[in-house]
Order: structure tokens, then sequence, then C-alpha cells
């Protein structure tokens, strides 16, 4: 009996202080269908209302929901949906209020990713682009393309990417 009573409390514990993260992953996890339709060229308009709760929360910093890629992906996504809205391209500077206010939470969400994950090449290409987006200076977006080569110099599709901005 006393070790049934020890093991409740320490499963309640363990419940306790987990909680949040499990919460939080929960919320992100409904949405990787999503994620991976819009990784196969899903561009769909409407969806910005399915998943707008999401972008209006603070930027995630647990490293197990931004290495499942569904943050970083939604808020690309949602970036290149507003910019269409606004009549700008994904790329363009624009000096839409809410559209500015969504690159600079994706930059920060890229920069909470990269502190999980600093050799992954396509983080630091989307980073380069974020900067871009956001009218930054040539030499940062020069530096966050760099790192993007030296981790991932032969991956095709990254440097695909890449080379559309050359």
């Amino acid at each position: 009996m006393l070790i049934r009573g020890a093991l409740l409390i320490f499963l309640g514990i363990c419940a306790a202080l987990s909680w949040s993260q499990l919460t939080r992953f929960a919320t992100w996890h409904a949405y990787a269908g999503l994620a991976d339709d819009v990784l196969y060229g899903r561009a769909v308009p409407e969806d910005l209302q399915r998943f707008a709760p999401l972008l209006n929360q603070p930027p995630t910093e647990s490293c197990t929901t931004l290495r499942s890629g569904v943050p970083i992906t939604l808020h690309l996504y949602a970036n290149d949906v507003i910019a269409a809205e606004v009549g700008v391209g994904p790329l363009q500077f624009s000096d839409d209020d809410r559209l500015t206010a969504h690159r600079h939470a994706t930059r920060t969400l890229l920069a909470n990713a990269l502190a999980c994950t600093p050799t992954d090449g396509n983080l630091w290409l989307s980073k380069a682009l974020v900067a871009l987006a956001l009218g930054e200076d040539q030499e940062t977006i020069v530096a966050y393309i760099a790192m993007s080569e030296r981790y991932a110099p032969h991956e095709g599709w990254i440097s695909d990417r890449r080379a559309q901005l050359y």
C-alpha cells in the first residue's frame, strides 16, 4: 500500500512537471498534417484562419516542438499568405504592420530553432530569407547564407532555394 501511494505521488509530480510541455506538443502536433501539405505545395489563403490562433502565441522555445518543423513551416506559410494579401512577394520588403510583425515573430522562432539545432542548413537559409524580407543589411543576409552553405553544402533542395537568391 505504501509503495502504491509513493508511486502515485511520483506519477503526479512527473505529470505536473511535464504538463505544459505535453500540451504545447499536442497543440502543434494537431497541425502536423497541414504542415506536411504545405511542404508538398498547398497554397490556400483560407488556411490562415485555421491556424491564426497559433500564430498569435509567443514564439515557442521548446526544442521538441521546434524540431518537429511544424511551427516553422506554418509561420513561413503564413508569411507567404499575408504577403499575398497585402500585394507583395514573400521576399519583398513591406511597410505593412501586420506582415512586419509576423516576420519579426518568424525571425524569433527561427532563432529559437537554431539555438536547438545550430547545424541545420535549411533553418539558416530560412533565416536569410526572412532577413531579406525584413530589409536587413546585406552582410547579415550573406552571413546566414554562408552558414546554410556550411551546414548543407550538397543538399539539392536547399541549394536550389539558395540559388534563387543569387
